[in-house]
């Protein structure tokens, strides 16, 4: 490789690192937001030490006012008492983490959370479609092309809470003074 490739591909790799990345959940929380207008409580289940940075990054994306209920698990035994918590919570929805290394879209510990999730009649949203065949409620991200696919076979839930609607613009974050969504950390360890 010659040199004037290396050295490009530093700049760039230095250019991307500048810029933050997406998380990939800017699309679902729009529909979040859509569905359900207002400030609501919303679970993530995941381990906040590896994705507490993203979580803090996206808490702009919820409306104002609302609570953030992170459920802090460190290993799949702690899956079980997370769902329990959040059971207690009841939040509007919960929400999978895209890049989180133990509950993330097509995890064995995802499955769990969605289907005690389903269970509880408390929807799930995610970002790709290998969630939406583990019984996700709805997902809509760049790995969906950023077109929103409901799960057909929960139809009759998607009815009774409210039928996704899919953004029509990108998530308008908020940035006016005021209140903004609160963020608290439970561990389930």
């Amino acid at each position: 490789m010659n040199r004037s490739r290396i050295t490009f591909a530093a700049i760039l790799a230095a250019g991307l690192a500048a810029f933050p990345q997406s998380n990939g959940t800017d699309q679902i929380l729009a529909v979040a937001r859509n569905t359900w207008p207002g400030s609501q409580t919303v679970g993530i289940v995941c381990n906040y030490a590896k994705s507490g940075e993203s979580i803090r990054a996206m808490l702009d994306s919820f409306a104002p006012g609302s609570a953030i209920k992170v459920m802090d698990v460190r290993h799949t035994d702690h899956i079980a008492t997370a769902c329990v918590i959040l059971g207690r919570i009841n939040p509007k929805y919960v929400l999978l983490l895209p890049n989180d290394p133990l509950v993330h879209d097509g995890s064995f510990e995802a499955s769990f959370v969605i289907a005690r999730m389903n269970y509880q009649k408390i929807p799930t949203l995610a970002t790709t479609p290998n969630a939406l065949s583990q019984g996700a409620w709805a997902v809509m991200g760049p790995a969906t092309g950023n077109v929103l696919q409901v799960n057909p076979s929960l139809q009759e839930f998607i009815d009774a809470h409210g039928a996704p609607m899919s953004p029509s613009s990108p998530i308008a974050k908020y940035s006016g003074g005021g209140q903004r969504a609160a963020l608290s950390v439970i561990a389930a360890f």
